[in-house]
């Protein structure tokens, strides 16, 4: 199948934009100058942004010891009263749009700001709005992405708040520099893999068909690829044009299950996580009901079916990355192989009608 979408150019670009990324120095570099005693961060963000920030939370928690929070924009704007009580000098916010342009972010920054709290800013382009309005940025490095779903952009986030993790612990000393030389070699590793992951997965779609005349979709995941379900319904929704939904696996039982049916598309991101026996019996189960369910696989246990995508077990950052790369490759393919083409013009003018970009 000829792929025609521009979504190929910025998924091929990913690995050369991440391996830029884990090269970097400036992330220490500011990290060591600026913040010197951090216990909270509030994370603002729309979108796929925001999805990166949900991954990442719980990792940022574990190894800088930090109480991690997410907010969309309109969220922290309206219904966050908690910040009221923070300490503005050990509280950052930071506030991540891959253009710098978005409104709602925009707004919630000012309001962050009205209170006193430094803003760590992280977009694409330095001289943004967003920029402008931080105390401190950092460049996504990705370069331009004219396309509805963002695939380097994201991957790019997913990197930066990794990298972002480890340098705030180690100016904080909640990790030695062991820890953090295993983490950062294991985001080199799952970088490295990504190319063959790429070729594999299009082989696979390939040989399956997954996908053709997809009416709707479900992704299901646990701990850091809860969020990469979030994402994944958000690329496939974007894309595809057609409903979607996410849930974690243990939540999956308690209705959403009873929506499942023979025209059901089901999506499985099961690394290896307590959660692992669950993502496994439910892929059995969900065999009986549709024919259309899939499972990426980062497990140590390699699941021998035709309808599983194996990769390698990263146990440190759930493999992430690995899984993100084959929810793009899916997002670009699927709707190519219903003769759609994947940033096809879908209600795009609301928008501009709503003026949701500065």
């Amino acid at each position: 199948m000829e792929r025609k979408s521009i979504m190929w150019k910025y998924i091929s670009e990913e690995t050369s934009v991440l391996k830029n990324m884990l090269l970097r120095k400036d992330i220490e570099e500011k990290v060591n100058t600026t913040y010197q005693e951090v216990e909270a961060i509030y994370f603002v963000s729309h979108g796929s942004s925001y999805n990166a920030s949900i991954v990442v939370s719980d990792f940022l928690s574990k190894y800088a010891k930090v109480r991690v929070y997410y907010y969309t924009p309109g969220n922290f704007l309206y219904n966050c009263n908690t910040i009221s009580y923070e300490d503005p000098s050990k509280t950052l916010v930071v506030a991540i749009s891959q253009t710098g342009t978005s409104r709602g972010t925009l707004e919630a920054v000012g309001r962050a700001r009205k209170l006193g709290f430094p803003i760590l800013g992280i977009t694409d382009f330095k001289a943004s709005p967003l920029g402008q309005l931080s105390s401190v940025q950092l460049g996504l490095d990705c370069g331009e992405e004219n396309s509805n779903a963002k695939t380097k952009g994201y991957s790019s986030t997913l990197a930066m708040l990794m990298r972002l993790t480890v340098a705030i612990a180690l100016k904080k000393g909640t990790i030695n520099s062991n820890k953090a030389e295993e983490i950062l070699s294991e985001l080199k590793a799952c970088v490295e893999e990504l190319e063959e992951i790429i070729e594999k997965t299009i082989k696979w779609c390939e040989a399956t068909g997954f996908g053709k005349g997809m009416e709707n979709v479900f992704v299901l995941g646990c701990g850091m690829n809860y969020g990469t379900a979030l994402e994944g319904q958000l690329k496939l929704m974007e894309t595809m044009c057609v409903p979607t939904l996410f849930n974690d696996i243990e939540e999956f039982s308690h209705g959403m299950h009873r929506a499942i049916n023979k025209n059901s598309s089901v999506i499985i991101l099961n690394s290896e996580h307590a959660c692992t026996e669950l993502m496994e019996k439910t892929f059995k189960y969900l065999k009986t009901k549709t024919d259309k369910v899939l499972i990426i696989n980062a497990s140590e246990n390699k699941i021998d079916d035709m309808m599983a995508i194996n990769i390698k077990n990263h146990p440190l950052t759930e493999s992430v990355l690995g899984m993100t790369t084959i929810i793009q490759i899916l997002s670009a393919f699927i709707p190519e192989l219903n003769g759609c083409d994947p940033n096809v013009n879908a209600n795009n003018d609301y928008t501009d009608y709503m003026k949701t970009r500065v």
